[in-house]
């Protein structure tokens, strides 16, 4: 489902992944385009996209779309709250679902991107239902799907 119109969207890296590596041609790519002026970039999504980029020309490509984020002063960076909040959403997971467990580096993270979209009443747009359909159990949060 692609985001509302006029809505605030903070954008899951698995979509700019797939935007990436399937090109202008790909619905992901299309998604992110339509929604420029709505977006903004987590501090959490941008570090994430420099860990993956394992080449010269994947650093440029994350550090363009950084630089035009920040320029146009788009970045939304989780909070001395923020953070606290995380930990005990991840705590709280871990005593009432211990299954998850293995998940926590992974989680840890998608609860830090969610709660930067609450912070300026952004919708997260992601392909990873199932993690974050977990984390909404906890804390609610507009949460926007896209399909495969």
């Amino acid at each position: 489902m692609p985001p509302q119109a006029g809505r605030k969207i903070v954008f899951d890296s698995n979509i700019y992944i797939h935007a990436i590596r399937r090109g202008p041609a790909s619905r992901e790519y299309e998604l992110l385009v339509n929604s420029l002026p709505f977006t903004y970039l987590s501090s959490v999504v941008s570090a994430e996209l420099y860990l993956g980029a394992l080449d010269s020309w994947g650093v440029r490509l994350v550090q363009g779309f950084v630089s035009r984020s920040e320029r146009v002063r788009r970045i939304v960076t989780p909070t001395h709250a923020t953070w606290n909040d995380a930990g005990g959403i991840l705590a709280k997971i871990g005593r009432e679902e211990p299954e998850f467990k293995s998940k926590f580096p992974i989680l840890f993270n998608d609860i830090l991107i969610a709660l930067c979209a609450l912070q300026i009443g952004a919708s997260v747009c992601t392909k990873d239902e199932e993690d974050f359909r977990l984390i909404r159990r906890y804390k609610r949060f507009n949460l926007e799907i896209v399909s495969s």
